[in-house]
């Protein structure tokens, strides 16, 4: 499955803004400078349309996205359960409203969509470390992400429309907004996911403390010198 679901993320058209840009220098030097009439013409023409062509490319090319290729790679996707499922479909929910970013002209809306989908990312991201968890953000599944979809769609056909008239400019006030609750609801939602993390750690930390304590390699003294310094150097970094 995940072959076949990475194949899916990767059918994107592939940039070829170099191809032109070769052709295109190519073609100005030789009408402006007539430079490939011998054979060292013809070769600083193909060595400068080269470069022109490099440089372009390394400016547009696409680069790879690491974290989607490792959470489709991971052995939960791979599993093929329903629950795998629906994190593939979220995720390329979010690939098509990273699409429509594009499509904003408002830079602080786009950056606002661009935050929402690396914070829903990283949602996806935990749960597919964590599938137990998965149970926790149903409503992310069935209503956070499709919303995000619908008011990305809506505003962008709303920008581009030539003629804004007051209801128009005053829907799409209201999606920034409902996109900045949104934001805020989700930035809960996956400190939430962490949650369980943070009680096994206490856990795991009271055990050690007991354990080195039994051992008599640390003393009461010691730990509550060591509380006091932990508690001074976060007040310093709060300040």
């Amino acid at each position: 499955m995940s072959r076949k679901t990475l194949k899916r993320f990767r059918t994107k058209p592939k940039p070829v803004a170099h191809i032109y840009t070769f052709a295109i220098v190519w073609a100005l030097i030789v009408i402006l400078t007539n430079v490939s009439a011998n054979v060292l013409g013809f070769t600083i023409l193909t060595v400068l349309s080269l470069a022109a062509s490099i440089i372009v490319y390394l400016l547009v090319r696409e680069k790879r996205d690491l974290e989607l290729e490792e959470m489709l790679k991971s052995d939960f996707i791979k599993s093929g359960e329903a629950e795998a499922q629906e994190v593939v479909d979220a995720l390329e929910q979010l690939e098509k409203v990273r699409a429509s970013t594009y499509l904003i002209k408002n830079k602080k809306v786009s950056k606002k969509v661009t935050e929402l989908i690396q914070i829903s990312r990283e949602i996806l991201n935990r749960v597919t470390k964590k599938p137990e968890l998965i149970p926790s953000i149903r409503r992310f599944f069935g209503h956070h992400l499709p919303t995000i979809v619908k008011l990305v769609d809506d505003y962008t056909e709303m920008e581009n429309q030539s003629i804004k008239g007051g209801n128009i400019l005053g829907s799409m006030k209201k999606i920034e907004d409902a996109l900045e609750m949104l934001k805020d609801a989700l930035k809960k939602q996956l400190d939430s996911l962490f949650s369980h993390s943070m009680m096994d750690l206490e856990t795991d930390v009271d055990v050690l403390e007991n354990i080195l304590k039994k051992d008599g390699l640390i003393d009461e003294d010691s730990m509550s010198t060591f509380a006091e310094k932990e508690n001074f150097a976060e007040k310093e970094n709060e300040e």
